[in-house]
């Protein structure tokens, strides 16, 4: 995430987003090894392999259709750039409404955010609930090792311990 980001952020041409954005995307699974028995790691791999196809499909950028970008970022900003253009800053490529290989699994949907909006991709809705399922995963399996609280026995009186044969019981003799 952090070399998506500062290659994102930082990137003069596109040309570094679209080798980065991918190879990091397949990276994941690696570090999701781990946490291969859990079904939150299962539903993560499942949007990431949305975003993956996405991606892949688009030369190594997410695709994102005009009037996305006109809704979440104005009007101006999506005729700023042509399509097929890399929009600087983001990972995402501008494809025609309609258009575009997997638009379907880019980024289109948009979370108000301010006076703009954020865009999220079908994936990204998939791999956060997936983070959330691990998330509540972990914490079960957190209790699950705690000790149980045992009670603690009451403090015995010395006038409430006493042997069974001065009670009478079955051990007295006869």
């Amino acid at each position: 995430m952090v070399l998506q980001f500062v290659a994102i952020h930082t990137a003069p041409a596109g040309i570094a987003v679209r080798v980065m954005l991918p190879l990091t995307a397949a990276l994941v699974p690696v570090a999701l090894w781990p946490f291969r028995r859990w079904l939150g790691a299962w539903v993560i791999l499942v949007g990431l392999s949305a975003n993956f196809a996405a991606i892949v499909a688009n030369g190594g950028l997410m695709p994102i259709e005009r009037s996305t970008v006109a809704r979440a970022a104005g009007a101006d900003v999506a005729a700023g750039h042509a399509s097929g253009q890399w929009l600087r800053g983001s990972k995402d490529v501008l494809v025609p409404d309609g258009g575009g290989r997997a638009a379907a699994l880019g980024d289109s949907i948009i979370i108000p955010a301010g006076g703009r909006g954020l865009v999220a991709s079908p994936g990204d809705v998939v791999i956060w609930c997936g983070l959330m399922l691990l998330g509540g995963e972990a914490a079960v399996r957190v209790q699950r090792r705690r000790p149980q609280e045992v009670p603690a026995p009451e403090a015995a009186t010395p006038a409430a311990v006493t042997p069974a044969r001065a009670q009478g019981g079955a051990a007295t003799p006869r």
